[in-house]
């Protein structure tokens, strides 16, 4: 991106998408993922926005650079709610770490940050970020011969979509599964978790062992692949996003998952998001929407599958009775009016499948517990001993 210097005097109201003024404070969206309009600069306070694109209503994903500003003390404000439970995800070293800024008020629509005299160029996201980058250095992390890198199609810039394989890889494997994230590019807690899956099925243990020895595990962790690099929000993309794209297949990623799951007829399959960005009732807590009784093949068998992650569960904190029925709250009919999800066209059409289920990780608290890449890698390899128990001992 270009820089511009803008004069303090400028006329208010006119969007920029970078500013430099002010003692030389500028603001960008020149980072991974990088996502910001800025409307103006009053004082200390700077007036900010998500680049909604392509995005039909208010979605909250945002990202944005700031330098120049050490020794200040800047507001930021929004204008509908953006900021998340525990504040702004924060990194001082250009995005090797980061940690939450706290939102101790659990003020929505801003949050206030002091630059150190050494902050000269802070990285700020609504969410942990993850991006191609943080998943070409996990897969790196595995040795080579426990796994096995493909791609699912070409995304509608071109790009590979990845996609690999783990466990039982022979073409002998007595079950399999396949867990995508990402159908809403921005959701970017499910990537952390896919991880601790992928962890769960390597770990050193017994039900580890047992996993590789008897299962394959497919996984697509970006769906929306260059909505995830272009730091898109995905949610309610015109004229309709990934997850309702079961209809139509506008987007390679949908069509190409369908025909990975005639592919491999796995008896799991998964479908990792995250919820609203706050709210103590749905969305500071990993629940479970269930699907349409109507059209779910075995509700008996996800009961089940649901009881043993509940069993299972570290890192994060779930319970099956906070599930959301479906017919309830959002779940219902006229929330997928504009197409089929993954899971409503997985559980008509895939065959096999006996378990189709989406986990809701949120973005900063679950049950009071903190959501950060950590604590969801630890929840993913709970679900990855669910798998495990829920093959070796069905129970049903």
């Amino acid at each position: 991106m270009k820089a511009v210097t803008i004069p303090k005097t400028l006329v208010l109201g006119v969007i920029l998408s970078l500013v430099s003024c002010k003692g030389g404070i500028r603001i960008d969206d020149n980072l991974p993922a990088g996502n910001i309009i800025v409307e103006k600069m009053s004082g200390d306070t700077v007036y900010v926005k998500p680049d909604l694109r392509d995005t039909e209503g208010e979605w909250f994903y945002w990202a944005m650079r700031v330098q120049g500003a050490q020794g200040k003390t800047l507001v930021f404000k929004f204008p509908f709610a953006c900021v998340g439970v525990r504040g702004a995800v924060v990194s001082l070293d250009k995005g090797k770490t980061f940690s939450f800024a706290g939102n101790e008020s659990r003020y929505w629509y801003s949050f206030t940050w002091t630059f150190g005299p050494k902050d000269k160029d802070v990285y700020f996201y609504e969410c942990h970020p993850y991006l191609l980058a943080d998943w070409n250095s996990f897969v790196s992390s595995i040795d080579k011969e426990d796994i096995s890198l493909g791609v699912l199609c070409q995304s509608r810039e071109g790009k590979d979509v990845p996609q690999a394989t783990i466990g039982r890889r022979d073409g002998k494997a007595e079950h399999k599964v396949v867990i995508s994230a990402r159908h809403h590019c921005s959701e970017t807690m499910a990537s952390y978790v896919m991880e601790g899956i992928v962890k769960g099925f390597l770990a050193d243990d017994e039900a580890g062992k047992w996993l590789r020895d008897n299962v394959e595990l497919t996984i697509v962790p970006f769906v929306d692949y260059d909505g995830a690099m272009n730091g898109d929000q995905g949610k309610n993309r015109r004229p309709h996003d990934h997850n309702r794209d079961y209809t139509e297949f506008l987007y390679p990623e949908t069509k190409a998952l369908t025909e990975l799951w005639k592919e491999k007829c796995p008896e799991i399959i998964l479908d990792l998001h995250c919820p609203w960005i706050y709210g103590e009732l749905n969305n500071e807590h990993v629940y479970c929407p269930r699907g349409d009784p109507a059209i779910t093949p075995n509700m008996e068998a996800e009961d089940h599958f649901l009881s043993l992650v509940e069993k299972e569960a570290r890192g994060l904190p779930y319970q099956v009775s906070g599930n959301i029925p479906f017919g309830t709250n959002w779940n219902t009919n006229q929330n997928y009016a504009q197409g089929l999800s993954s899971l409503q066209w997985a559980r008509i059409n895939a065959p096999g499948a006996q378990v189709c289920c989406c986990f809701e990780i949120p973005f900063a608290n679950a049950r009071g517990t903190e959501v950060n890449p950590e604590s969801a890698r630890i929840f993913g390899t709970s679900i990855a001993a669910a798998i495990a128990d829920y093959f070796e001992e069905p129970g049903l």
